[in-house]
C-alpha cells in the first residue's frame, strides 16, 4: 500500500527490480497535486516505476503517458493502472530520453515530472542493470534537453518539466545545465530525510510567446519598452549602443563596447514586492547568470552557492549593483533600474541591466565580465534572459520565487560590503530595504551610498 497525497492509498504490485515508492516519490507526487486539478492536461512521467505517481495523477485529472527502460516496471505499471480501473496499457511504454523514438507520446505534454535516479555511481558494488538503472545517477537530465530541444513539439507552449533530485554534486549540476541552455529553473518544493535533501526544480521556456528585439541603436532600452505601452510580460529590448542610458538616482550609464544593455517588461503583480525588492531579485538573476560560466551552483536555488561567490571576488553592494573584486582593484561590473509608471489603471514595471564586459574608460572603477570568462554577447543573452525569467517570471503552473530565499542569497554575497559603508548596516528588511541600528534605510530615499 502506497498513500498517495491528498488521495489515501494506493494498492500497487510492485516486481522485485521495480523501484517501489519511497519518501522521493511522495515529495513529487505532494508537488504535482499542488500545481493543482489536472483539468484534462496532458503529463508525461519519466521512469514510471510502479507507476504510482502516474496513477495519482490520473486520478486529479491529468491525461497520462509515461515510460521506462525497464520491461518490468511497464508491466508493473499498467497492471497497477488496470487494477485502479485505467485502460492505459497504449500509453506505457518501454524507453527513456535517450531513446525517444521508442516511447514518443502522440502529442506534446503540458508536464514532464521524472523521479531522477540520483545515487552516486559505485564502481564495485554493482547492483545489477535494472537497479541501477532506476537508483543510479549520472545527470541523465541532459539527454531530456537534447529530446526537447531535438522535438520542440514534446513539451507544449507554457508546459512545464519537473525532476526530482538530490543534492549531490550530480543534483547541482541539474539547474546549471539547463539554464546554460538557455531554460528557465526554479526550485518548488524540498524535503529533508536523514541527512540528504531531496529538491523538485522546475524547467520552462522563459517568457514564452513574449517578444524580444535588439536594436542598433536607442535613448534607453528602458524608455523604448515604455513606448510599446502595456505589453506581455518578459518582452525583452537589447541594444548595441544606448546613448541615453542611466542609472540608479539618475547617474549616467556610459557604453561599454560589446558589453550588454537589455530591458525586460515585468508583470505588474511584482508591484506589490516594490523596487528594492525588485532590484534584488534582479541582482540574483545576474549572479545565476555569471555561476553558469563559472560552472557554480546557481544562488537562486541556494543562498550557499551565492556565498560560494566571494571565492570569484563578486558580491552585492546594495541596492542595484554588482562589483567584482580582482585582487586590490574592485569596481562596478554591472547595475540594475527598475523603474515604474502608471497609464490610467495599467502599471508597467520595467527591469534595465547592464552589463560591462572590458572596464569602461569614463569610469575610474569599472570591470568588465572578461576578466572572469571568455564568451561574447551570444553566449551570454540566453542564460541571462532565462536567469531573469527563473527569479521574475509569472507562471500559471509554478509557484512564485521564495522572497525569503532571493532576500538569503543576496545577503550572502552582501555580508562584507554591508559594513563597508555609510550608514552602517546590519542586514535587509523583507523588503530589501537596509536595516541599520537606528532605522531602514529605503532605495527611495535621499540617502547615498558611499563606497570607502
Amino acid at each position: 500500500m502506497w498513500q498517495a497525497y491528498g488521495l489515501g492509498d494506493l494498492e500497487l504490485t510492485i516486481p522485485p527490480t521495480v523501484y517501489p515508492p519511497r519518501e522521493d516519490s511522495c515529495l513529487l507526487d505532494r508537488t504535482i497535486a499542488e500545481l493543482g486539478p489536472g483539468r484534462g492536461k496532458h503529463l508525461l512521467e519519466i521512469g514510471c516505476g510502479s507507476g504510482a505517481i502516474s496513477i495519482a495523477s490520473a486520478m486529479r485529472g491529468w491525461r497520462v503517458s509515461a515510460c521506462d527502460i525497464n520491461p518490468l516496471a511497464v508491466a508493473a505499471t499498467r497492471g497497477n493502472a488496470s487494477k485502479h480501473g485505467l485502460d492505459w496499457a497504449s500509453e506505457i511504454k518501454e524507453g527513456g530520453p535517450g531513446d525517444l523514438e521508442k516511447w514518443m507520446p502522440e502529442e506534446g505534454a503540458d508536464l514532464i515530472a521524472w523521479n531522477l535516479p540520483y545515487i552516486e555511481p559505485d564502481p564495485v558494488n554493482s547492483l545489477g542493470p535494472m537497479e541501477d538503472s532506476a537508483l543510479i545517477g549520472n545527470n541523465q537530465s541532459a539527454q531530456l534537453i537534447e529530446a526537447i530541444e531535438a522535438n520542440p513539439f514534446l513539451l507544449n507552449t507554457n508546459g512545464i518539466v519537473l525532476m526530482l533530485h538530490s543534492s549531490n554534486q550530480i543534483g547541482h549540476n541539474i539547474g546549471r545545465d539547463w539554464r546554460k541552455n538557455g531554460w528557465a529553473t526554479r526550485n518548488v518544493s524540498q524535503a529533508t530525510i536523514g541527512d540528504e535533501k531531496l529538491t523538485v526544480i522546475a524547467c520552462w521556456r522563459p517568457f514564452e510567446g513574449s517578444t524580444s528585439k535588439r536594436l542598433r541603436e536607442c535613448e534607453s532600452t528602458n524608455d523604448e519598452i515604455f513606448r510599446l505601452g502595456v505589453v506581455e510580460q518578459g518582452t525583452f529590448l537589447s541594444t548595441e549602443s544606448q546613448v541615453g542610458g542611466r542609472g540608479y538616482a539618475g547617474r549616467k550609464w556610459f557604453n561599454c563596447e560589446n558589453g550588454f544593455m537589455g530591458s525586460w517588461a515585468i508583470c505588474d503583480n511584482s508591484i506589490k514586492c516594490g523596487p528594492e525588492f525588485l532590484q534584488m531579485a534582479a541582482n540574483v538573476a545576474l549572479l545565476d547568470t555569471f555561476s553558469v560560466f563559472l560552472n557554480s551552483g546557481l544562488p537562486s536555488h541556494s543562498w550557499i552557492h551565492a556565498a560560494n561567490l566571494e571565492g570569484h571576488g563578486l558580491r552585492v553592494k546594495w541596492p542595484n549593483d554588482i562589483w567584482l573584486r580582482k585582487g586590490d582593484n574592485i569596481g562596478k561590473l554591472c547595475g540594475v533600474l527598475v523603474e515604474g509608471r502608471t497609464q490610467g489603471d495599467d502599471v508597467q514595471i520595467v527591469l534595465g541591466i547592464g552589463i560591462n564586459k572590458q572596464p569602461t574608460p569614463e569610469l575610474d572603477s569599472s570591470v568588465g565580465w572578461s576578466s572572469l570568462f571568455d564568451i561574447g554577447f551570444e553566449e551570454l543573452l540566453p542564460v541571462i534572459h532565462a536567469s531573469v525569467a527563473s527569479v521574475l517570471e509569472k507562471h500559471m503552473l509554478i509557484p512564485d520565487c521564495d522572497k525569503a530565499d532571493l532576500l538569503g542569497s543576496v545577503y550572502a554575497t552582501m555580508r562584507f560590503t554591508l559594513c563597508e559603508g555609510k550608514p552602517k548596516a546590519f542586514g535587509l528588511d523583507e523588503n530589501a530595504g537596509l536595516r541599520t541600528p537606528a532605522s531602514i534605510v529605503r532605495t527611495t530615499g535621499e540617502i547615498q551610498w558611499i563606497w570607502d
